[in-house]
């Protein structure tokens, strides 16, 4: 189901007489399919209501001035770029390149690159004006609190203030373990995300233990256009989570305070 389908107000679709800078990671040029870490060159597009112009392809080897980090030399030869289309990115590689202005978004992954640029431009030349968000079927769904113990803080939620572990993993790749309580026996209702970091060696002092709320939601990609329509600060635009379905988003409140948008599958 189409994202904008959950917007009982529809946003007005304008003529955008500046192209879209888009930037491609491709093998061939005929599909989005390669992985943000092992491309080694970028096609560039102009795109428009009348379609793509290819400008060019950008190598990293071209750009690369001494010994700087390849990330640093993306981020400098696709700065007139609006957004970058890959197959898989990780999360550092997003927010970095998200702090100089690129989008780099996973959501085309494998489409082919007439119908990925068609749909980003589409997307992006909507206008969004003030009109209420209709929030029926959004939630709270997690709280995230980073930990020095994980044991020890599993055991004062549970044995002291009666909560269940909803969900427990280790994740080895990224050095973290992690746990769901609440009170129910499943998602259903709001819960707590316990986070410890194995390399953290040092107590968290308080208010710098705060990760982040979330909300459940639909429509997450023409949510996260309206914000950032909006000039709201999105370190970590939509991106499918590694071990599953779900798609997730970061946002910045007034405050600085991060807000992960998080959509299921049902509700793409």
């Amino acid at each position: 189901m189409d994202d904008l389908s959950f917007d009982p107000h529809p946003p007005t679709a304008v003529t955008v007489a500046t192209p879209l800078r888009i930037a491609v990671a491709s093998q061939d040029g005929s599909r989005v399919d390669q992985h943000f870490g092992q491309t080694e060159a970028f096609l560039v597009f102009d795109v428009t209501a009348a379609g793509a112009v290819a400008i060019g392809t950008r190598a990293i080897a071209d750009h690369a001035v001494g010994d700087e980090n390849p990330r640093d030399t993306v981020c400098r030869m696709l700065a007139d770029c609006t957004v970058l289309l890959v197959s898989k990115i990780g999360i550092s590689p997003q927010e970095k390149l998200a702090g100089v202005g690129i989008e780099a978004s996973d959501r085309h992954a494998g489409e082919s690159v007439e119908a990925a640029l068609a749909a980003v431009f589409a997307a992006k030349a909507v206008r969004h004006d003030n009109t209420p968000l209709d929030a029926i079927g959004f939630r709270l769904r997690h709280a995230m609190l980073r930990v020095a113990d994980l044991d020890r803080s599993l055991d004062f939620y549970t044995r002291q203030l009666g909560m269940r572990v909803l969900e427990r993993r280790d994740h080895k790749r990224n050095q973290f373990s992690q746990a769901y309580l609440g009170y129910g026996d499943d998602f259903g209702e709001m819960a707590l995300e316990l986070v410890a970091n194995w390399t953290r060696d040092q107590p968290y002092a308080v208010g710098e233990s705060f990760g982040h709320i979330a909300i459940e939601v639909f429509g997450i990609t023409a949510l996260c256009d309206r914000l950032a329509a909006a000039g709201i600060p999105m370190p970590r635009p939509p991106r499918a989570q590694r071990h599953g379905e779900n798609i997730v988003a970061f946002i910045e409140d007034p405050d600085g305070h991060r807000i992960e948008l998080l959509q299921l599958p049902s509700g793409a």
